[in-house]
């Protein structure tokens, strides 16, 4: 069984499958950006629950998403897909070689995954995914607004560690790819307010924006709404 579809794919490329309304799927997709790795990408359309069927779990059998093929390389989930692709992209690793740039990296990763990421899936759920596959679901507003005021919690410390600085660890790294899609996410669900208050968290974000891989920015490797609604999973060329 193949793990893509065949229309559209480039000889010799890494092949994702994901959900634009997926952290770690857009976590992937910014580093392709940045890295400059082409990517091309098919829809494990989530709102159908594809990620359960017996075809996906054959490559992912942990259900992890989202899952790459490289040749005979089958891969799955950001912990091991991140790191591959910071290798195989261009320029030097995103991995500090300071002993104390590594720890600042790692602490400020395990905070994202374990402070913001729980809260930002259900903004997605309760927000997007679930109206998606079911049109007469209506939003968990207290789900959302406990979500919120954690999420904002969170920040507080995230603006403080930005502060003087341009990156969570001085220089772009890891920490920085896994924050990214918090933050787009907040943004594109309607609560860029939680941004706007934190004037570091801000400045660190539009330096986000600002960065490109030669002519292209490679924050617009991310999905929009619309997209996300359309599920339209962008693919890194």
């Amino acid at each position: 069984m193949g793990l893509f579809s065949r229309k559209k794919k480039s000889q010799g490329n890494i092949h994702m499958r994901g959900f634009p309304g997926h952290v770690d799927t857009c976590k992937c997709l910014y580093l392709a950006a940045e890295k400059g790795v082409p990517l091309d990408t098919d829809l494990l359309d989530l709102t159908g629950h594809e990620q359960e069927a017996d075809a996906f779990r054959a490559l992912s059998p942990f259900g992890k998403i989202p899952c790459i093929g490289d040749g005979d390389l089958v891969i799955s989930g950001a912990a091991a897909i991140l790191p591959y692709i910071d290798v195989k992209g261009a320029g030097q690793s995103l991995t500090p070689r300071k002993a104390a740039r590594l720890g600042e990296q790692n602490y400020w990763i395990e905070v994202g995954q374990q402070q913001v990421m729980p809260h930002v899936n259900t903004l997605l759920e309760e927000q997007l995914l679930k109206p998606m596959s079911d049109t007469t679901y209506t939003p968990d507003q207290e789900k959302i607004e406990a979500a919120v005021n954690e999420i904002d919690q969170a920040l507080v410390f995230a603006d403080k560690q930005l502060e003087g600085r341009d990156y969570f660890a001085g220089d772009f790294t890891f920490a920085d790819i896994h924050w990214v899609p918090y933050l787009h996410f907040c943004e594109i669900t309607g609560h860029a307010d939680l941004l706007e208050k934190r004037s570091h968290l801000k400045k660190w974000f539009d330096r986000i924006k600002s960065r490109k891989n030669g002519a292209r920015r490679t924050y617009d490797a991310l999905p929009s709404l619309d997209q996300i609604k359309g599920k339209e999973l962008k693919y890194v060329a």
